[in-house]
This record gives structure tokens, C-alpha cells and sequence, in this order.
């Protein structure tokens, strides 16, 4: 059965390592096309270089998403090279632990821009082309701290709630305009972004590849659905209920 991400355009933020590499990866599967948007130029250029070795199409683009010239620029290229974009995972994002007493306005100012800010960018200037082309579809990655919070991390656990909000006020705004937006909660996942994460055992903390084959079935989706919300959380976390 053909993919309806067969030739479309996907723009992955936070494409550099962990579930963005994984997604990016997941989406050139699907036969989609891939624009990588992330700082660290190195890692992207050794990315499309591993999705060309593939037979897929990349483009890398070195893009702080906290600044809207350079988020302009990303959805600029992207057209340029591609035609178009259909698909938007706004995966960035960068995790702290601080309690509220010791947090700096700069700190605070930091994980809201990367969290928060960065997808009402991206989203604001994908939303044209969405319009344009007659469908689009968003994918914000959030957290299960924006359904139960880690202790003293307020400004990631303050910016994964925003970004459900943000994913639920675009959710409704986009359906006369045939565009979708989600949220993805993943629950802890091996990544650069928890360092300690990888220390726990193998069989508690998620790849990131699986959390990528979570977005990317939820970017598989014929254009009138709306996989709106998924959370992935380990058996073993005491999530669900008293340990």
C-alpha cells in the first residue's frame, strides 16, 4: 500500500540528533522528501549525505528557530528546492531541570523561545504554503510533563503545557483550511536532550526511533483525519497510578 507521504515535503525542526534524525529518516522511508532544519551544520550535512546514500531527497538548512528571519528563510528554501511543504514536525526543544527559585529570566526566556516560540514560528510560516496547497499537517513534539510534571523543572514543564495549547488553538483555526495539527507526548526517550536517560536500563527508556514511528503513523493519515493527540509512556513509570 502506497504512503500518502509518498513525494511529499517534510520539514523536520531539530533534525541534528535523537527523535528529529530518527523522524527525518522515517519520512524518506515513506518516499517523503525531507528539509532538515537544526544548528548544528555538520550533523546535517552528514544526515542528507546518509539519506541521499539511501536513494532519498534532503535538504539542510542551518536554522535558529528561535529567530523568525531564519525561520522565513528555512520555508523559503524549502519552496525554493522542493515546491512546496506538506509536513510540519516541530521537534525542537531542549530540556532543563531548575527549581523556580534559582531560575534566571534569560533561562526561562530560553526554554520558552526553544519550546515554544520555535513551533508558533515554524507553524506561522508554514501555514501559507499549507493554504496554498490545499492541505498541510503539524506535529508538535511535547512531553508527558505537559500531562504530569517532573519536580523542579518549571519553565520545560510551563512550555510543553503552551504547546499543547498552542496545538489545540491551530488545531481548531486550521480545519476550514484542511490542515491538521497534532501534539506527540513521548514519555522518557535515549536522547542527547536527557543525558541521563541513557544511563537507565534498556528495556524503560524509548529509541528514538521509536518515537519517531509514533509521528511519522500519525503523519500517515489521510488528509481529513486528525491523529490529534498521542502519549507514549513506559510501562513501568509511575504515571498511570500510585507505585
Amino acid at each position: 500500500m502506497v504512503s500518502i507521504l509518498e513525494g511529499r515535503v517534510a520539514v523536520v525542526t531539530g533534525a541534528s540528533s535523537g527523535i528529529g534524525e530518527a523522524c527525518a529518516l522515517g519520512f524518506v522511508e515513506k518516499g517523503a522528501k525531507v528539509v532538515l532544519a537544526a544548528r548544528r551544520v555538520e550533523r546535517l550535512s552528514a544526515l542528507v549525505e546518509k539519506i541521499e546514500g539511501m536513494g532519498g531527497e534532503a535538504l539542510a538548512v542551518a536554522t535558529d528557530v528561535t529567530d523568525e528571519d531564519a525561520v522565513a528563510n528555512l520555508f523559503a528554501e524549502a519552496v525554493a528546492r522542493f515546491g512546496t511543504v506538506d509536513v510540519l514536525i516541530n521537534n525542537a526543544g531542549i530540556a532543563e531541570n531548575v527549581p523556580v527559585q534559582d531560575t534566571s529570566l534569560d533561562h526561562w526566556n530560553k526554554v520558552i523561545g526553544t519550546n515554544l516560540t520555535s513551533a508558533f514560528l515554524c507553524s506561522k510560516h508554514a501555514w501559507p504554503i499549507f493554504k496554498k496547497g490545499g492541505h498541510g499537517r503539524i506535529v508538535n513534539v511535547g512531553s508527558i510533563s505537559a500531562k504530569v510534571p517532573r519536580k523542579e523543572c518549571p519553565s520545560y514543564t510551563a512550555s510543553k503545557f503552551g504547546l499543547a495549547g498552542l496545538t489545540h488553538a491551530m488545531a481548531l483555526d486550521g480545519r476550514d483550511d484542511n490542515i491538521a495539527v497534532s501534539i506527540f507526548h513521548p514519555g522518557i526517550v535515549a536522547t542527547e536532550i536527557m543525558p541521563g536517560s541513557v544511563k537507565l536500563p534498556d528495556n524503560f527508556a524509548a529509541t528514538p526511533e521509536e518515537a519517531a514511528g509514533i509521528i511519522i503513523h500519525m503523519c500517515d493519515m489521510p488528509d481529513y483525519i486528525n491523529f490529534y493527540e498521542a502519549l507514549m509512556v513506559q510501562n513501568k513509570l509511575p504515571f498511570l497510578g500510585r507505585g
